[in-house]
């Protein structure tokens, strides 16, 4: 749904999400809002 509402194949959102994941140090969504939320970046 991302890439197409941007215009992106689905290979670079992945992609994307892939290095934000890297980046936070999570594997998943749900440690990624975890995270957020401990931060308080949510």
């Amino acid at each position: 749904m991302v890439a197409s509402a941007c215009g992106l194949s689905i290979h670079t959102v992945n992609t994307h999400i892939k290095k934000i994941y890297e980046k936070l140090q999570v594997n998943s969504v749900a440690e990624a809002v975890v995270k957020a939320l401990n931060q308080k970046l949510i």
